[in-house]
């Protein structure tokens, strides 16, 4: 463990109290002035921390940025976050991610991006990534799934951004099928799965995922200020971007393991949250239209649709509008 990430745990963990340089020395098996200086080096980076000649050092506040070190350090997974790294910029979080899984990078691993400048969505579809204002981020997957499968992969993830959005921040997050999650009817949150395979066998999987933390309305121009949200607007103040990075990956990590050993539990939470369900709706894929009732997920994670003469169709992924409850 790194020294900035283990100082930053023991300081979370002493929830607002102070902990002993000796105690600090001990953990990083450090000298008191390498300590120091471990402090000093946060601070330089905009931690606000209080000393104290007897009692040692407490945090007194943390600066709005990502830091590998500071989401690792309120990490509680054993596979997701492994490895994290941290741009202030970058093209797309999964190209970075697809690079360094060409070059042998492990399962587990986690960019993330302050600002993107191709973040991209399902279809090719852009995505807007205001810098510093959200949670834009891959994680490199090894799954052992075949390909007709994959979708627990999103399925999962939906599930624990979801799980993890109500939990940190007490607003009503729901999934709307294939891999949106909303607030109030608005989108918050994207998930972008993709896929490198031979045959049936995923090689891997690049998860991509963009939440809408602190944006303001003038993050969100003309026609997508009807459809999209961030967390900020929906609870009338900023959050802490690091804890909500923190527990998603948390979050997620459970969901992923449930996804490849016992996917039933995922989908009966994914059903309670999402709005898809119960409904008649419309499915475009291209030039295809599709319409029935939207009855299930089947166990490899694809929506079965009912059709009006009660034949179902099995579908992996496409663009929905809801018609009638």
């Amino acid at each position: 463990m790194k020294a900035g990430t283990a100082i930053l745990e023991a300081f979370y963990q002493a929830a607002g109290q102070f902990v002993r340089v000796d105690d600090l020395g001990r953990r990083l098996k450090l000298p008191a002035t390498a300590v120091n200086a471990e402090i000093a080096e946060l601070e330089k980076i905009g931690y606000t921390i209080e000393s104290h000649p007897h009692f040692g050092y407490r945090l007194l506040g943390t600066p709005d940025r990502l830091t590998a070190d500071d989401v690792k350090a309120q990490l509680k997974s054993p596979l997701i976050g492994s490895e994290i790294l941290v741009f202030e910029e970058t093209a797309s979080t999964n190209e970075v991610i697809e690079h360094l899984a060409k070059s042998g990078a492990r399962e587990g691993l986690v960019v993330f991006a302050e600002s993107q400048t191709r973040g991209r969505g399902r279809r090719g579809r852009a995505w807007a990534s205001p810098r510093g204002k959200g949670l834009w981020f891959s994680v490199l997957l090894r799954p052992t799934l075949p390909t007709s499968a994959a979708s627990r992969i999103t399925v999962a993830a939906s599930v624990a951004v979801a799980r993890a959005i109500r939990q940190n921040c007490g607003v009503d997050a729901r999934i709307k099928w294939p891999n949106d999650v909303m607030v109030n009817g608005k989108k918050l949150a994207g998930i972008l799965t993709e896929l490198r395979a031979e045959a049936d066998e995923i090689l891997l999987a690049i998860l991509g995922i963009g939440i809408d933390v602190n944006c303001s309305r003038e993050d969100f121009p003309g026609e997508l200020g009807d459809i999209a949200t961030s967390l900020e607007l929906e609870t009338g103040n900023a959050q802490d971007r690091v804890a909500l990075a923190a527990q998603v990956l948390t979050t997620f990590d459970e969901c992923y393991q449930a996804a490849l050993t016992n996917f039933e539990t995922v989908v009966d939470e994914w059903a309670k949250l999402c709005t898809t369900l119960g409904r008649q709706i419309v499915v475009t894929m291209g030039q295809n239209r599709i319409e029935g009732y939207a009855q299930a997920l089947d166990s490899d994670g694809a929506l079965l649709l009912r059709r009006d003469s009660g034949q179902i169709e099995r579908i992996l992924g496409g663009d929905v509008v809801v018609e009638r409850t």
